[in-house]
């Protein structure tokens, strides 16, 4: 699309598609006039390496150029087999980690050239500059020697153009650090994982796998507790036998046996256990009953045994004493016993008499709800509160679903099918005449008390990140404001959207998985669509090649291990084009490994900085201009007349503004800065400009200093630094 605008008169082959589409493509492309420029991606490019290798190509121009920053890999060694004249590298980001990588661009393009070697290069320049940078000593002289001498070799090699010297108006970049707890879930299980004997061993063997995936559960503790140990979903243990039933055979033989004899054989009446055998006896028969008690007349009636006779064993006459009282006492108890049970039998009343049986078993049918009747009788339908007096079973279910949600919710760990015919054995016939539908009103109540799934609010409360992005997004939310979420990892983006599903929050997501059709049309419905409130995307896949200008601010779930890609990522949002100033909110774990890997971010940030942007690498380096009226008369010879005339009035204004606005602040002498009408010397770009891009460091939730990493932490970054191409060049984390 971009050659067809700017240059519509040449030849273009895209050069993508199957085996056989790209065969078809390949016909006639060595006729000297077939094509003049083919775009392919480096996938291709490495794939038929045999095929472009075959043709001398005057330019190559390799897009996003950090592609080939690992001078081992594979990719950088097929293309440098490519011929070419010349040679061309575009990337916005050339240092990302280290010089080496620096150096393996620079080797590209000076391939066969005496271009000093690595090993050469890393004891001159990058061992140096990098162990100065992380020792975090202010530079010395020996230092910044080295930093300006090696401005002087990249100088001739880099060409820097930056988004200010093509759009003047290019907004604002402001950027948070939000330091997160962690909640109380993240800190038992982050602490459990570093207490294992298997975490110890891990790091004491230093085997480089096992530490970098040990750095790698932590993030996800950091991230979310769901990506390194789910919440289960609690059900019963169902055993087809119940502990209970092995005395099953106890049961029948002994207790209920006993308790199911025959009054013939074990009477419980005769001491007044069996309270409703006499319901058959109406009430007039038990008061006749009393006055039938004759105990008063029974032998030794309300006689006592007297006092207790010594027992004495030594002569005759006082052992016959002793025994004569035993026997005397012994017959006294017994007509004692005889009298207590006939008096019993006597005065015995029934709880429910013959006659009140008798009047229950003569009503109709049991107090049932009119729903329950084929037909109604119409002065019944006016009779709202005897109708509402006796429920129907879903009605009452219905009332009573508010204490079922509040106290139906402890699932049972282990639960028996047979408990039911244990516990309600004779009563079989009852559970068979239940009503239809029956089952259906205990239904709620028994799957809560089945299985107990999370709950969904514990998905943010479980999470300190995802209690701060909740914060954040409700106040950008009633701001007007629009969010891009990039995160590190593929299963954090399905966190995301059941939390922004839970809250309501419209969003589209873009990963790995989106079809490059698609991608398009999502980014444009994101622009486009304000409604839409939400883009969330892993930096792998949304990091390059999208424009999101819709959005005004962008979040960082979690951090790169590279921050180039992160700052690719802002570009997403801050680019020409956008005319409202971009937030960026980085997340960042305390007191975790994130705060340790943040800091080595910030030492390549650094690194960046002292050796790319300080270098000064734009146009006027290379053709040394110093001077802006030259500068200005140069470019004007090149310019329409139309645009000439416009630049000299856009010059003469902006020089009348600042030379008003000085005449307004300044404490000089009146007089001494007067602006005149005339040719300005200069063409008024000799004006100071100042940096649109603001970078503006908000430290979100802490007034305390940064503390050092444990020693365990710092160990794992610097094990696994001297291989970063393990997470920069893999697919994104799932």
């Amino acid at each position: 699309m971009e050659f067809k605008k700017f240059l519509p008169g040449f030849r273009v082959i895209s050069y993508h598609g199957n085996p056989k589409r790209r065969k078809e493509l390949r016909h006639g492309w060595n006729n000297k006039h077939h094509f003049n420029v083919c775009i392919t991606s480096y996938t291709l490019a490495s794939r038929d390496n045999k095929i472009f290798k075959r043709k001398a190509w005057y330019y190559m121009i390799l897009d996003e150029a950090h592609m080939i920053k690992n001078f081992k890999s594979q990719r950088w060694g097929l293309l440098l087999q490519i011929r070419s004249y010349r040679r061309l590298l575009l990337t916005g980001t050339p240092l990302q980690n280290n010089l080496t990588e620096l150096w393996a661009l620079l080797q590209f393009l000076m391939s066969g050239a005496n271009f000093v070697n690595l090993k050469e290069f890393g004891d001159w320049f990058s061992n140096p500059l990098e162990k100065a940078i992380e020792m975090g000593n202010t530079l010395d002289d020996d230092t910044m020697q080295r930093v300006s001498k090696l401005h002087t070799v990249l100088r001739p090699y880099l060409l820097r153009r930056l988004k200010r010297d093509v759009e003047k108006e290019l907004p604002s970049k402001f950027e948070h650090l939000t330091l997160c707890p962690l909640s109380k879930r993240q800190r038992f299980l982050y602490d459990e994982f570093m207490s294992r004997a298997q975490t110890r061993d891990a790091l004491q063997s230093g085997i480089y796998q096992k530490i970098a995936n040990i750095l790698m559960q932590l993030r996800k503790v950091c991230n979310h507790p769901d990506l390194f140990e789910v919440r289960p979903i609690v059900t019963s243990f169902a055993m087809s036998r119940s502990a209970i039933a092995n005395f099953e055979i106890k049961e029948l033989l002994l207790r209920r046996k006993l308790l199911d004899e025959d009054d013939e054989r074990v009477s419980l009446n005769v001491v007044g256990l069996r309270f409703i055998d006499r319901q058959n006896v109406s009430l007039l028969t038990a008061v006749e009953t009393r006055y039938l008690d004759a105990t008063s007349r029974l032998p030794y009636f309300g006689e006592v045994t007297g006092e207790a006779q010594p027992k004495d064993m030594r002569t005759i006459a006082g052992f016959r004493k002793y025994a004569a009282y035993l026997q005397r006492a012994k017959t006294v108890a017994r007509w004692s016993q005889i009298g207590y049970l006939n008096k019993l039998r006597c005065s015995g009343i029934p709880i429910y008499s013959s006659e009140c049986i008798s009047v229950v078993q003569q009503m109709s049918t049991a107090i049932l709800p009119f729903s329950h009747l084929d037909t109604r009788l119409n002065y019944l339908d006016n009779v709202d509160r005897v109708n509402k007096s006796v429920k129907s079973y879903s009605d009452r279910a219905q009332e009573m679903v508010p204490l079922v949600n509040c106290f139906a919710f402890v699932t049972p760990a282990v639960v028996s099918l047979d408990m039911p015919r244990i516990a309600l054995s004779g009563f079989e016939d009852v559970v068979l005449q239940q009503p239809l539908g029956f089952d259906e009103v205990l239904h709620q109540a028994s799957v809560k008390l089945q299985i107990a799934f999370p709950d969904a609010s514990l998905l943010q409360y479980d999470c300190g990140k995802l209690q701060e992005l909740a914060t954040l997004l409700r106040e950008k939310k009633s701001g007007g404001h629009r969010i891009l979420i990039f995160t590190q990892m593929t299963r954090v983006l399905d966190i995301l959207e059941i939390f922004l599903n839970f809250h309501g929050y419209l969003y589209l997501r873009l990963d790995g998985a989106t079809k490059i059709e698609d991608r398009q049309y999502i980014t444009e419905r994101f622009n486009a669509d304000p409604r839409i409130f939400c883009f969330i995307s892993s930096s792998r896949s949304g990091g390059v090649g999208i424009n999101l200008t819709g959005a005004d601010t962008v979040i960082f779930y979690d951090s790169d291990f590279n921050p180039q890609m992160d700052r690719q990522c802002e570009d997403r949002a801050h680019r020409i084009g956008q005319i409202r100033d971009v937030h960026i909110y980085r997340f960042v774990s305390r007191f975790t490994v994130e705060e340790a890997m943040l800091r080595k971010a910030n030492q390549k940030r650094h690194l960046d900085d002292l050796v790319i942007q300080k270098g000064e690498f734009d146009w006027r380096s290379l053709f040394n201009v110093n001077d802006e009226s030259a500068l200005t008369k140069a470019l004007a010879n090149y310019e329409d007349v139309e645009d000439r005339h416009a630049a000299a009035v856009a010059a003469r204004e902006e020089f009348s503004l600042v030379g008003a606005d000085e005449a307004d602040f300044s404490d000089a002498e009146p007089g001494g800065g007067r602006v005149g009408d005339g040719d300005v010397d200069g063409g008024g770009l000799a004006v100071d400009g100042v940096d649109a891009i603001g970078e503006d460091l908000v430290i979100e939730g802490g007034g305390e200093e940064e503390e050092e990493g444990g020693t365990v932490v710092e160990y794992m970054l610097a094990f696994v630094e001297r291989d970063w191409e393990f997470f920069t060049e893999c697919e994104p984390y799932v």
